[in-house]
Order: structure tokens, then C-alpha cells, then sequence
């Protein structure tokens, strides 16, 4: 039977593509966990799909993500990056995501601000009853969609490639750090946003990022 959302043309959305954020949730969802094989086949046959789109994700997955890891014989396995990489990549997310909130001050509506406050308040939410895979989903979009705010395709298209990498961080790491601050940083960054500071937003976002890969050097919770 075809998954359900892996049926139709999906806008025009290339059916590995969609495989490959199906894999990615899962991954990050705790579906899969690290070292765990993800055979072709049996989620071909899940998915009622051939084996070339689930193939094709799964190449995507490792050599643009590194999220994957592909061996002759051995097939594919999941890979939990380094805490190395993922402070890494928080200090380059530093600077798209103060970017994008700078560009994004120029064009949020009111319904963004709005949906962005939602989101903060659902993060404050998971926050509070320990519910870390909720907290890395909202916290996800609330990033994403100042992303997408800010009208700018290269923006958003570096933002895709790194994103995933820090709901990695949050999901297998927040429980071992304190949370506060980075709920702090979030009310920044959307208090700099309503009040259309471009300079504060982008100052604060950038914090928040370079905040992060602290934390994930301190709680070293993998090596």
C-alpha cells in the first residue's frame, strides 16, 4: 500500500525528495536510530515504491547531510554527527540565520509575527512537560520560516542543508542541558522582529546560533 503523502505529483516535487524528508523525520524523530540499516527494499515495499527513489534519497542523505552512511554489501546506516560538526555548523548558521531575520524585517505580515509567536509559545510549551522532539519541531519552523521570510533562495536553500543538523542537537542533547537560555534567545530574536529592528534581530539571532554551539561543546553528549 502507497504511504500515505507519497501519492499524486506533489506539486512537482521530485518523488525522491519527498522519500528523503520522510527518512529525515524519521531519523530525527528517533524512528531510526544511530547505527541503525535502513533496508532499501523493505521501505521501498512500505512505501509501495520502486527501489530507485528510496535509493536516490538515500544517496542525497549522505553525501549532502552526512546523515547516512552507505557501504557496498553493507547497505545504508544512520549516522549521528559529532558534536564537533554540529557546533560547527551552528557557528555558520550564526551568520544565514542573522541574515535572514535582518532581510526578513522588510517583509514579515502580521500573520507571520503571529504564526512565530504560536510557535515560541509551543516551544515554551514541550519546554515545560520535557517533550524535546515537539520543542526541536517548533523550534525548527519558527528558524525555517524567518528563513523563508527573508525572500531570498540562497538563504533558504543554505538553510535547508544545515537545518537539520541542529534538531539533531536538540533532540538527543536537551535533555542534558538547561533550556532557559535558549527559550531567552527566542523571545529576542521575535521581540526584535515585532518591533522591526533589523539590526537587533540579526544581532540576536546570531547569538542565539553562536549560543548553541557552545552548549553543544560543553555537554559533549557523543563524541
Amino acid at each position: 500500500m502507497t504511504q500515505p503523502g507519497l501519492d499524486g505529483d506533489f506539486g512537482g516535487e521530485l518523488l525522491s525528495t519527498t522519500v528523503k524528508r520522510l527518512l529525515l523525520d524519521r531519523i530525527l524523530g528517533g524512528e531510526y536510530a544511530p547505527g541503525e540499516r535502513i533496508v532499501e527494499l523493505r521501505l521501498a515495499k512500505e512505501l509501495g515504491l520502486s527501489q530507485s527513489p528510496v535509493r536516490e534519497a538515500l544517496r542525497d542523505l549522505a553525501a549532502g547531510l552526512h546523515i547516512v552512511t552507505i557501504h557496498p554489501r553493507r547497505g545504508a546506516r544512520v549516522r549521528l554527527p559529532t558534536a564537533k560538526e554540529l557546533a560547527d555548523v551552528s557557528v555558520v548558521r550564526s551568520e544565514i540565520d542573522a541574515l535572514a531575520a535582518r532581510l526578513a524585517v522588510e517583509t514579515l505580515s502580521e500573520d507571520t509575527l503571529s504564526e512565530l509567536a504560536g510557535l515560541l509559545a509551543e516551544m515554551k510549551a514541550s519546554a515545560e512537560t520535557g517533550d524535546f522532539r515537539s520543542l526541536a519541531s517548533s523550534d525548527a519552523k519558527f528558524h525555517a520560516l524567518i528563513a523563508e521570510s527573508s525572500a531570498n533562495s540562497a538563504v533558504t536553500r543554505v538553510f535547508d542543508q544545515l537545518e537539520p543538523f541542529a534538531r539533531t542537537f536538540i533532540t538527543f542533547s536537551l535533555p542534558n542541558v538547561d533550556v532557559s537560555s535558549i527559550l531567552r534567545e527566542h523571545a529576542d530574536i521575535m521581540s526584535a522582529l515585532e518591533a522591526r529592528d533589523g539590526e537587533r534581530a540579526s544581532r540576536a539571532a546570531r547569538d542565539h546560533q553562536l549560543n548553541v554551539s557552545r552548549l553543544i561543546r560543553e555537554s559533549q553528549p557523543w563524541a
